[in-house]
């Protein structure tokens, strides 16, 4: 079978063969165990985004907040990424949030956690 590529051709401004011959013995063939968006394809990219990631977890993470939290008993910490905190210290995160956002007054023996004020980065500066 052949196809007509001649106005193709003068659509993209090219001088080309006005005939295309749709021929499978000219396709280069993929190999037999070739697929598409395998399991090992999506294996290979989960561990490079893992390995390209693995020095910014946590508070490491140069977006992670920083936030204080109070104790029943009075005690105040300063920690950054709160959410591995908690996962680290046995807390839920949703009841870390919620009482960081408002919606509770306390969790467990937690009676605060705000939001402390970013100091900027070496960046921000050069860029003002």
């Amino acid at each position: 079978m052949k196809i007509n590529v001649q106005a193709l051709n003068e659509c993209l401004n090219i001088d080309g063969p006005i005939w295309i011959e749709d021929n499978p013995d000219n396709c280069i063939p993929l190999p037999s165990n070739y697929v598409f968006n395998s399991e090992w394809q999506r294996e290979l990219a989960r561990k490079n985004a893992i390995e390209r990631n693995k020095n910014y977890k946590g508070a490491n993470n140069p977006r992670a907040k920083t936030w204080k939290i109070v104790y029943d008993d009075g005690r105040e910490i300063i920690i950054k990424a709160l959410q591995r905190w908690a996962v680290d210290n046995g807390y839920s995160t949703s009841g870390i949030k919620s009482i960081a956002y408002g919606k509770w007054k306390r969790y467990k023996n937690l009676v605060s956690v705000e939001e402390l004020a970013q100091a900027p980065t070496q960046k921000a500066l050069d860029a003002l």
